[in-house]
């Protein structure tokens, strides 16, 4: 990959991010040029810091990171470069100048964004990101560091591991969807996949508000998906998603996009971020999170929920729009 193409692929705010993590709808370097700047309406509270480190905890992640980076270096093939930047260690076929921005000019603002609206604690052990420049390095990659043959995705998290490895060819959105999963396992671990998986994916197309401070989710192919099977009455009851066990099995696809159209659904009525705080105290008792969806949106039943809910989609607005951004 050219420097040029990767000066498109590491815009920062307020530039659309997303619209590349798409398990079977990729996008182009020449796609992601011809994306155009966009604001979004602040759907979020006000900004949030979450607490630094103390000093010696800072200068133990430092080394930590360092041990780390050349683990990694030992691993991976020439001619791979990485940086430091605490918490991240970023490595890749690409230069060290490259990598220098790619975590001034996405990781930082992505990761800021993400923490003011959800996330309250920082990190206090390496994050890996691997970004590879084309879809030949990245399954290289993959295979040598984690025995991993990603067919059908850009990107992957290694959660145990805090590692993201990823094509960078596909665009920011598959960087912020894994970052997303990585950041939280330090903040939510216990987080219920469907949940873990719609915020995530939320993330895949998304701009951030004017002033560079908060991401918001775009309508994307996902939202037409769900609407394309609740037309053709295929669409599960979003109860029967948020409580299931096997997520990732035959409707996986449909899962997913139904739990990131519902995070989408709380994120326009601005109760996306509460949830998440709701649900992060309240998960022992309501591990799925379907009781405390219900209370946050004042609905005295599940059906009414996935009424409500459907009745959202069937407006059109998850088909796409110049309104919408879709």
């Amino acid at each position: 990959m050219t420097g040029k193409h990767f000066l498109v692929l590491s815009l920062g705010p307020p530039l659309l991010i997303g619209g590349a993590y798409a398990l079977s709808q990729p996008t182009s370097d020449r796609a992601l040029a011809e994306f155009v700047p966009q604001t979004s309406v602040n759907l979020f509270p006000g900004p949030r810091r979450p607490p630094s480190l103390p000093t010696g905890d800072r200068d133990a992640l430092e080394q930590a990171c360092l041990r780390a980076a050349g683990d990694l270096m030992e691993r991976l093939p020439p001619p791979c470069a990485s940086i430091v930047r605490a918490p991240y260690v970023l490595a890749g076929d690409f230069s060290e100048t490259q990598l220098d921005r790619l975590h001034r000019e996405a990781v930082e603002p992505m990761a800021a964004a993400l923490w003011r609206s959800y996330f309250d604690r920082r990190p206090d052990q390496p994050v890996v990101i691997v970004a590879l420049s084309n879809e030949t390095s990245y399954h290289d990659v993959a295979r040598l560091l984690d025995g991993y043959e990603p067919t059908a995705y850009a990107g992957y998290t290694q959660r145990g591991r805090r590692r993201v490895v990823f094509n960078a060819a596909t665009g920011l959105g598959t960087l912020t969807h894994e970052l997303s999963h990585v950041l939280a396992v330090f903040d939510f671990p216990e987080m219920p996949e469907w949940f873990d998986e719609g915020l995530a994916a939320l993330q895949e197309e998304a701009v951030f508000s004017s002033d560079g401070l908060m991401l918001a989710g775009k309508v994307n192919w996902r939202c037409r998906q769900v609407r394309a099977a609740l037309e053709a009455g295929h669409l599960p009851e979003i109860g029967t998603v948020i409580e299931r066990r096997n997520f990732r099995g035959e409707a996986e696809n449909l899962n997913y996009a139904t739990a990131r159209s519902f995070c989408l659904y709380l994120q326009e009525r601005g109760l996306l971020s509460h949830f998440y705080r709701k649900l992060r105290s309240a998960v022992k008792d309501d591990p799925s999170g379907l009781a405390t969806v219900c209370e946050l949106l004042g609905v005295d039943s599940v059906a009414e929920l996935d009424r409500q809910f459907r009745e959202w989609i069937a407006t059109g607005r998850v088909a796409g729009s110049p309104e919408t951004g879709g």
